[in-house]
């Protein structure tokens, strides 16, 4: 009976802990906004939301991910429910496709994550109207630099979520 009550607060455990995770990157998200004078930011929430949506997608529940999109609206000024929207249709089509995103190489999910990072940043260019050809640069550097942050979120969360599953 041990091992159930055992496996139960692992359970809740790693839950508590994806949904940590999840705000740990909607705060950075955040900090960085404020530090770096783009217009744009870095979707690090974003691109964390798609690696526990891919390397669990039926443990990660809809209740983290809108916490982590009512954070970024209160805190980046966007109208609540902005992120969240955008979050859940993300978390729906990751968990959708799961099996066929796994299976690619890292190069290759980084180019998929630089397009749904790119799809992320028009929806808030055309939310706040604001359009000018240094915003379109921006739009392309921070795709790139979201394509080669891929692996490194994708490395230290696998190592975080291994660490914790398997081991102390």
């Amino acid at each position: 009976m041990n091992s159930l009550d055992d496996k139960k607060t692992s359970i809740f455990n790693f839950y508590f802990f994806v949904g940590l995770t999840l705000i740990v990157a909607s705060i950075f998200e955040v900090i960085l906004n404020n530090y770096i004078l783009f217009k744009l930011t870095l979707p690090l929430t974003l691109m964390s939301l798609i690696y526990w949506n891919v390397a669990t997608p039926r443990s990660i529940g809809f209740f983290w991910t809108m916490l982590a999109g009512f954070i970024l609206d209160i805190f980046l000024g966007y109208l609540l429910g902005t992120h969240v929207v955008i979050f859940l249709l993300t978390s729906y089509f990751s968990q959708r496709y799961f099996h066929r995103f796994r299976a690619l190489f890292r190069l290759q999910q980084s180019l998929i994550v630089a397009m749904i990072v790119l799809i992320y940043q028009i929806y808030f260019i055309l939310i706040s109207n604001n359009f000018s050809n240094s915003l379109i640069f921006e739009l392309m550097i921070l795709t790139f630099i979201s394509s080669l942050f891929w692996p490194i979120i994708y490395g230290i969360l696998r190592y975080l979520r291994i660490k914790l599953t398997y081991g102390q």
